[in-house]
């Protein structure tokens, strides 16, 4: 009998191997491409901000077969702002500086990396409740346009006490240097009172740690939350970090489905790891908090770029990230944004305690 079981055993681990080599074999087959070629169109994105100057950025699309890579608009592109209805005028063309992200330099230190783009802006501040519409033309180019829900009104929010449910300390020295290393878990609440009771309204929580700009000195500060509080619901990835390109993997997004017409308290825990060498200014151990009150469209256009890039999910359909720009690409939508500064109770209850 076990003769017979031993046998079997050997038989399953050869098909076993049999079928990891083959699924492990490199092989490559060439497909041939028999869709339709798609021409470029102009691709506008553009979130407008009560208060603040329009600002555009226009391109054109490529097909993922071309060889070319450039996405830049063309020369002659003509842009225009329009306002409720009204003409606003031109907007102008100019050279802007974009954040593309981080590049690491060594273990203990990262730099940003940059790049020049054009941009097209207007001086023309919107305010809350305006429809705001950018149209662009070129040579060659179907005409676009898209235009904005009524910019969102202000939120009443506030921050609650930063709760510290955890933390360490500990240090190694380094070549006559002292290395310390804090480890530390807290809880954010934030409160949110409904602007528009009885329509829906969306939302969007943002964070950011200011220790970046500390990076040269060897200094490291690193914050993860996760959101799990039922006003996230399912379109939020489990756990985002803090500091990457929030305009393709929103942050906290939410609707006011469970707190219409009330108020609601958010509950973010955060994760923090510090790394810090003697030298450090006090300004590190801030985070800002900012809440987001979204237009629909920029709702929608956050939702689906999160869907789309759900990297797991091997079989599932592919997601249309979303558009509002008739004729071409994109998204011009709105939002207003409140933010508030806080220091980390870890420096008040840790460092100046603990670090010389």
């Amino acid at each position: 009998m076990s003769q017979n079981l031993q046998n079997k055993q050997n038989i399953k681990r050869v098909i076993l191997l049999l079928i990891s080599a083959i699924l492990l074999s490199s092989c490559e087959k060439e497909i041939e491409f028999k869709g339709e070629q798609i021409d470029p169109k102009l691709v506008i994105n553009s979130i407008v901000e009560p208060g603040q100057p329009v600002k555009a950025y226009i391109s054109k699309s490529i097909f993922f077969l071309d060889n070319d890579s450039n996405m830049q608009a063309p020369d002659d592109v003509v842009a225009t702002l329009y306002v409720n209805g009204n003409r606003i005028g031109e907007l102008t063309r100019q050279p802007d500086t974009v954040w593309t992200g981080y590049e690491y330099v060594d273990m203990d230190s990262v730099k940003p990396i940059y790049k020049i783009v054009p941009a097209f802006v207007s001086g023309y501040c919107p305010n809350e409740g305006d429809v705001v519409k950018i149209t662009a033309s070129a040579n060659g180019f179907d005409d676009v346009e898209g235009f904005t829900s009524p910019v969102p009104n202000a939120v009443t929010w506030s921050l609650g006490d930063c709760q510290t449910k955890l933390w360490e300390v500990s240090f190694e020295e380094y070549e006559g240097d002292t290395i310390w290393t804090i480890m530390g878990q807290l809880e954010l609440t934030v409160e949110i009172a409904d602007p528009n009771p009885g329509q829906t309204d969306y939302f969007k929580i943002h964070l950011e740690n200011g220790g970046y700009s500390h990076h040269d000195s060897g200094n490291s500060f690193y914050i993860s939350t996760s959101y799990d509080d039922p006003v996230f619901g399912a379109n939020v990835t489990d756990n985002d970090y803090i500091n990457i390109d929030f305009q393709s993997r929103p942050e906290g997004v939410f609707t006011d489905m469970l707190f219409d017409g009330r108020s609601y308290q958010i509950k973010l825990p955060l994760y923090l790891y510090f790394t810090l060498w003697e030298d450090f200014d006090e300004d590190f151990f801030q985070i800002s908090v900012s809440l987001q009150h979204l237009s629909k469209e920029y709702y929608y256009y956050l939702n689906t770029c999160e869907q789309g890039s759900e990297i797991d999910q091997f079989f599932a359909e592919p997601v249309q990230t979303y558009t509002n720009v008739n004729g071409g690409y994109g998204i011009v939508a709105a939002h207003t944004v409140d933010t508030v500064w806080m220091e980390l109770p870890l420096y008040s209850s840790v460092t100046r305690d603990v670090l010389p």
